[in-house]
């Protein structure tokens, strides 16, 4: 591996280490994003020197840090460590190209000009590092697994606002409505990113162990596990944060393990929910630029 000290991506960028030092702890902050740690100092890869180049060409066009960092998160490998008194993990996130048009890309032009999809942006978000860092622990993480989830709700794109956000409770007609955004979701990732594995994943995330989700009633582990984590990730972060839909109030971090429990064999993979609440646990941290709201 590539070592660098701070004065050499300093040099490289031409910028001082006070402030490419500032740009490492805005990474840190904004996506949990760590140094190597050797001998009780940092050590920095061919990574951290493309990224910090990257910040410092994109300041240079006076590109906004939130756009910077956005971006980052979807073009670099990020890197993030989350200790706990027992071990440290390391999680990697890498981009990709589909058949067609950039996931990422999509997924911020319809966030930006679908009011709709705008709402929901920063729960797809948390969505996406949740399902990733339960996957890679069940060792099923890949690139399909990561863009359904960043984009399981842009079927929503379709749907009306006052029913998505209706505080009553729905009509038959309008929950018909709301478990469309499945089969939208999929046919618009099968069609203009060409990635057919990542659509059947978005359409089958509302499906239940029980056999009684949506849209295909599957049973068991007739849904992927890909399915299945999202369904579980999805269901955390609407009750612990996103509680957008209904307006009610948020449920702690306790209360929101117990319900995923409680639903255990049911609605939810109980093995997975085990697992689930393992990393929880152990202290996972969402990135910072992850936690805001519109």
């Amino acid at each position: 591996m590539e070592e660098y000290t701070l004065q050499d991506i300093s040099n490289y960028v031409e910028k001082s280490p006070n402030i490419v030092e500032q740009w490492f702890e805005e990474l840190k902050n904004r996506l949990n994003h760590n140094p190597y740690m050797e001998n009780d100092e940092h050590v920095y890869d061919g990574e951290d020197l493309k990224i910090i180049q990257y910040i410092a060409e994109q300041r240079e066009e006076r590109v906004p840090y939130e756009e910077i960092f956005n971006k980052i998160y979807s073009i670099f490998a990020i890197r993030t460590k989350a200790q706990t008194t027992t071990d440290t993990t390391y999680m990697f996130e890498q981009s990709t190209q589909g058949l067609g048009r950039d996931p990422e890309t999509l997924f911020y032009e319809i966030a930006q000009d679908n009011e709709v999809i705008h709402i929901f942006k920063y729960h797809s978000l948390r969505v996406m590092f949740l399902s990733s860092m339960l996957a890679k622990r069940m060792d099923c993480y890949d690139e399909d697994l990561r863009i359904a989830s960043m984009l399981h709700d842009i079927g929503k794109m379709g749907i009306a606002k006052n029913i998505l956000l209706k505080t009553e409770e729905l009509s038959e007609l309008e929950f018909t409505i709301i478990q469309s955004h499945s089969h939208v979701g999929n046919v618009i990732v099968r069609k203009h990113l060409g990635l057919t594995r990542a659509a059947r994943f978005i359409r089958d995330h509302h499906e239940r162990w029980d056999g009684n989700g949506y849209p295909r009633r599957l049973l068991g582990d007739e849904a992927t596990i890909q399915e299945r984590i999202i369904a579980i990730c999805d269901a955390f972060d609407t009750m612990t944060i996103d509680r957008r839909n209904y307006q009610k109030e948020t449920l702690s971090y306790e209360d929101a393990v117990k319900e995923l429990q409680r639903c255990s064999w049911t609605q939810f993979d109980g093995n997975l929910v085990n697992v689930f609440i393992g990393m929880i646990e152990e202290g996972i941290k969402i990135p910072e630029y992850m936690l805001q709201e519109l």
